[in-house]
């Protein structure tokens, strides 16, 4: 169907909507219980169906300059509930990634580190990147050292073509005698036939050379993870790159947690949202804190990433989608499906407990507890209860009456399967 049609088809069935609750609520005796319940239904239902189909168009059709592809990762990126955390390892857990690939495999000091053999090192890169390095083919490591051998060659031959153009230069410019003009000239060719000789051996040895550029790969990220490298960082409030080694990092996100913690308590000893100043403190903390932790996170991949590189393997590992990704489709569907049931009267009970169970759960992400900021676009100043719990209570109301009996497909589903219930049947 052409999409221009698409407004008068919804506008047709609103219209039909509201004459479908005029006509149910006369069948009922003109009963305001009858007319306020189903004018409810609805409008919970109109409102779960729209967001549904809103978010599925935003993907489908792709960020526009007013709509934003549907994902819930920024939301629960600040979510500071019971069910935040939970919902953030969903898209990327972070902690995991510290533990599989950051954390130090053993308790050293970067200067004890530092004096090991080579080999010695590289057994302690953490085992899941060991792999990874160990995993690249010889084959590519050898081709990227005679690669690397070539390239040595081409910048002594264009070094040596440079320095002779120089000398040359030197020689009619100052009028150097026969013996100094020669000596110039022989002293840029030597420095680059070192630097081809050099070149030539590097490629002559790189079957040799191959296992050790692997064991060093495995060493250097070993070092960062043991403090004995460092890698630059961007730093909050700090212009340009700083150095710093992954324990280091890691220390800095144990401060700001300690930090969280303590504004946490100070909060959380008053009602209300503090004086806003608080509150504002305590978010920009936790957003600290987890764009700390998704930057390292992201710097250990791209490392080990540079480091498979530098082996000659320019290969990406497959994008896996994550359980948010997924769970992000499933939600899209859950929305249009809930609000299609409600709005047709189909299993309706069922979907209202559906609906306030979904409801529940956005709620513990993102509660509106005094010792907690105030979701993003936030209206006014909810103190525990939000409109999440309010629609949440209005759904689980709906539920308890036979609305879908009195408007809706579980009329016809109930004359055809069973006989009325007496508490069923409209009462004005």
């Amino acid at each position: 169907m052409p999409t221009e049609y698409l407004p008068a088809l919804m506008y047709a069935g609103l219209a039909g909507t509201a004459l479908a609750l005029i006509v149910a609520t006369a069948q009922n005796q003109w009963s305001p219980r009858v007319l306020f319940l189903l004018a409810l239904r609805l409008s919970i239902g109109w409102h779960f169906l729209f967001e549904g189909l809103h978010k599925l168009h935003s993907v489908n059709h792709g960020p526009s300059e007013t709509v934003r592809v549907f994902s819930s990762e920024p939301y629960f990126k600040v979510a500071p509930g019971p069910l935040g955390e939970k919902m953030r390892q969903t898209f990327s857990d972070p902690g995991a990634v510290f533990a599989d690939r950051v954390r130090p495999t053993k308790e050293i000091t970067p200067a004890a580190f530092d004096a090991l053999p080579v080999e010695q090192q590289a057994e302690a890169c953490p085992a899941s990147v060991a792999k990874k390095l160990g995993d690249v083919p010889l084959e590519k490591v050898v081709a990227a050292i005679k690669a690397e051998a070539a390239a040595d060659k081409k910048a002594a031959d264009a070094a040596e073509k440079k320095g002779l153009a120089d000398a040359e230069a030197e020689i009619k410019q100052y009028k150097m005698a026969e013996k100094q003009a020669k000596g110039e000239k022989d002293a840029v060719t030597k420095k680059a036939a070192k630097a081809r000789e050099a070149a030539d051996k590097l490629a002559a040895s790189a079957d040799a050379e191959a296992p050790k550029r692997v064991v060093g790969a495995k060493a250097a990220y070993a070092a960062w993870v043991h403090g004995a490298d460092r890698r630059d960082v961007t730093v909050k409030f700090i212009t340009g790159a700083a150095p710093q080694s992954a324990p280091e990092r890691l220390a800095h996100i144990d401060r700001l947690r300690n930090m969280l913690r303590e504004e946490e308590a100070k909060l959380g000893a008053d009602l209300g949202q503090g004086n806003g100043i608080e509150s504002k403190r305590i978010a920009e903390i936790r957003s600290d804190i987890i764009a700390a932790e998704a930057a390292l996170a992201k710097d250990a991949d791209d490392y080990v990433a540079d480091l498979r590189k530098a082996l000659g393997d320019d290969s990406k590992d497959e994008p896996v989608k994550s359980l948010g990704k997924t769970m992000d489709g499933v939600t899209m569907w859950f929305l249009v499906g809930v609000g299609a049931c409600l709005m047709g009267g189909l299993l309706t009970r069922l979907s209202c407990v559906l609906a306030a169970g979904f409801l529940v759960m956005t709620y513990l992400a993102h509660p509106p507890f005094p010792w907690y900021p105030l979701p993003p676009n936030t209206e006014g100043n909810p103190l525990f209860i939000n409109k999440n719990v309010i629609e949440a209570v209005a759904l689980l109301t709906i539920a308890s009456f036979p609305t879908g009996r009195w408007l809706g497909l579980d009329a016809l589903i109930g004359r055809v399967c069973c006989r009325a219930r007496p508490d069923e049947r409209p009462v004005a």
